[in-house]
């Protein structure tokens, strides 16, 4: 297993309000954390690293004695459980901070999360930063979007093939601590070796396609003898690419082969 992650400002903003956590515990057990923070430039920069920090810390507490052997095996239901926590104590954490500090009143921070053990791989997410499986030539979008836009489409207004025309498309529906609780999509799904999975803030996906994701990640004949400072390659053309293309927002991406 393979971890690397990144982060850009962009082409346009001043400051970075994205931050990522990427931890590999063992040969096969790697997690991964993507925040994208909101509500001004401090507020958002101060958001996505609380809940970040909040979030790793619960989960290490969780993995750890697992990986050290001190505990035998876990359920789906344990991390699935392990993850909520993790994730509520982020929320109250930034919360808190905002409550504490009337400057920052109302930021708060997308959170999307991987926990991968093996060919398992447990996500969980909250507002519109993605998590995807790439193989060969095919991409998978596993997380839905809390986002506006994403209501307009379940209720049939627009179509996908719309996004790119549609106004309010940096609204989101769920936020990590702008509320006292949050309800985050928690997923478990399996991979077959070879797989990358992609985690992202709306930085990439607004600026680069899926297809286009694909191709640059995933679609080579030789993907299984990738090492790391080739997949930082990848990594770094995927932001590249993103900022080529505009780069009006920060550029967050980890990629995780298994």
């Amino acid at each position: 297993m393979i971890c690397v992650g990144n982060t850009d400002v962009g082409m346009v903003r001043e400051v970075n309000q994205d931050t990522f956590i990427l931890k590999r515990y063992s040969e096969k057990t790697c997690l991964c954390v993507v925040c994208d923070g909101m509500g001004g430039a401090k507020g958002g920069e101060e958001a996505s690293r609380i809940a970040s920090r909040a979030f790793a810390q619960v989960m290490d507490e969780f993995i750890t004695p697992f990986v050290g052997q001190k505990k035998k095996g876990f359920s789906v239901n344990d991390v699935k459980k392990a993850m909520k926590r993790a994730l509520l104590e982020a929320n109250d954490a930034v919360y808190t901070y905002s409550r504490e500090n009337p400057r920052l009143k109302g930021m708060g921070t997308t959170l999307v999360s991987a926990l991968v053990i093996g060919n398992s791989v447990f996500c969980l997410n909250v507002g519109d930063s993605r998590m995807y499986f790439m193989k060969g030539n095919k991409i998978r979008q596993i997380t839905k979007d809390h986002s506006y836009v994403q209501h307009l489409i379940d209720i049939g207004r627009i179509t996908k093939n719309d996004i790119e025309y549609t106004l309010n498309k940096n609204i989101i529906t769920r936020a990590v601590g702008t509320e006292i609780t949050v309800d985050p999509d928690i997923y478990k799904s399996s991979v077959s070796e070879g797989t990358f999975i992609l985690l992202c803030t709306d930085g990439l996906c607004n600026h680069v396609n899926d297809e286009t994701i694909c191709d640059i990640v995933s679609d080579d004949p030789v993907a299984k003898k990738i090492d790391e400072i080739g997949l930082n390659i990848r990594l770094r053309k995927l932001i590249d690419t993103a900022n080529n293309n505009g780069g009006s927002d920060n550029i967050t991406a980890a990629i995780i082969k298994v």
